[in-house]
C-alpha cells in the first residue's frame, strides 16, 4: 500500500503529520479514549510525532475538511489471526468532544472502500472490548460480523482485564452491500491478457486485456467481469478507473470497462475495442455523465 488521501462528505483522511500530534496527544490522554484502548503510558510529544510519521501508508489522520481540525487516528496494522490471505486489522478513535456525530461510521466507510476496491483486500478485521458498546455497535452498523470472544485478552494501563470480541467484514460481503460505481477507482485480476486464444474459441484471439473483479458476482453466478483498455501489454492484474458499462440487452450480464485513472474513451471507442466479443450481442454503452 501507498500513502493515501481520503475524501468523504465532511472529512479528509491523510497520512498524520507532525503538527497533529498535539491534538492526538490529547486524545490518547483522555479517558474516554484509554479506557477502552491498551494504551501504556502516555507518549511525549516528540515520540509520538516519530510514532505517528513512521507508517504513513498505515496510518490515518481524521481531518474535518470544513476548518482542518483534527478529530482522531486510524491505524491498520497485520492481522496476526490469517495466514497468506491479504488481510489487515482496524483500530481507531474520536477525541470526546467528537463522538457520537457519525464522524467515525463515515471515515471507516471511507477507508473500507478504498481497501476492498483498490487496494484488493480478501478481508479487514477489527477488536472492540466486550464492555465497549459503541464501537461494537458500529463495526455491527458497517456490515462486520462477530466472529467470537476472546477471553481475558487485554490488561489495561489501569491493571484491569477484557475480553475483545473479534470482528471481520469479507470482501465479497462488502462488494454485495456496496458495488462499485462508475468512476470508481478498482482492483481486477486478469484471467484472458493481451494475446491469449479463447478456450472454447480458437479462432478468437484477446486483443485487449479481459479479467474479473474478484469477489463480486454478477448475475450469471460468476465473478463480475470487466475489459481493461488504454494498457498494450499483457497483464496479470490492474487497477484503474470504472469508466463504462456494457449492457447487454439479451444476456443476463453486463461487461465493465476499465482504463488508467486519467485516460478517458468515448463510447465510440469502447464499442470499436471490445467489438470483437461484443458483437454478438445487442448492447448499450453506458458511462458516467460529465458535469
Amino acid at each position: 500500500m501507498e500513502p493515501a488521501r481520503i475524501e468523504t462528505g465532511r472529512l479528509l483522511l491523510r497520512p498524520p503529520e507532525r503538527a497533529d500530534a498535539p491534538s492526538i496527544r490529547g486524545f490518547l490522554a483522555q479517558e474516554h479514549v484509554r479506557r477502552y484502548n491498551c494504551l501504556g503510558k502516555l507518549p511525549s510529544l516528540e515520540k509520538l510525532e516519530e510514532l505517528l510519521c513512521s507508517e504513513p501508508e498505515h496510518q490515518f489522520s481524521i481531518i474535518r475538511r470544513e476548518d482542518g481540525q483534527v478529530l482522531g487516528h486510524i491505524g491498520l496494522e497485520a492481522d496476526g489471526l490469517r495466514f497468506r490471505v491479504k488481510s489487515l486489522s482496524l483500530d481507531y478513535y474520536l477525541g470526546e468532544e467528537y463522538a457520537r456525530r457519525g464522524y467515525m461510521s463515515e471515515a471507516l466507510g471511507g477507508l473500507l472502500r478504498r481497501l476492498f476496491l483498490r487496494e484488493g483486500l480478501e478481508a479487514v478485521s477489527a477488536r472492540a472490548f466486550a464492555e465497549n458498546a459503541a464501537s461494537i455497535a458500529l463495526l455491527e452498523k458497517l456490515g462486520f460480523t462477530r466472529e467470537g470472544t476472546l477471553r481475558r485478552a487485554v490488561r489495561t494501563y489501569q491493571d484491569q482485564c477484557f475480553d475483545d470480541v473479534l470482528f471481520s467484514l469479507l470482501r465479497e460481503e462488502y462488494l454485495a452491500a456496496h458495488p462499485p460505481r462508475l468512476g470508481d477507482v478498482l482492483r481486477v485480476e486478469m484471467d484472458r491478457p493481451i494475446g491469449m486464444v479463447h478456450p472454447k474459441h480458437p479462432d478468437l484471439v484477446y486483443p485487449i486485456n479481459y479479467g474479473y473483479v474478484p469477489g463480486l458476482l454478477a448475475p450469471d453466478e460468476e465473478e463480475q467481469d470487466a475489459y481493461v483498455l488504454g494498457v498494450d501489454q499483457p497483464l496479470e492484474e490492474f487497477t484503474g478507473r470504472l469508466m463504462a458499462i456494457i449492457h447487454r440487452f439479451d444476456d443476463v450480464e453486463e461487461k465493465w470497462v476499465l482504463a488508467p485513472e486519467g485516460m478517458d474513451f468515448t463510447k465510440e471507442q469502447v464499442e470499436a475495442m471490445t467489438r470483437f466479443q461484443e458483437q454478438y450481442y445487442q448492447i448499450e454503452v453506458r458511462m458516467e455523465e460529465k458535469p
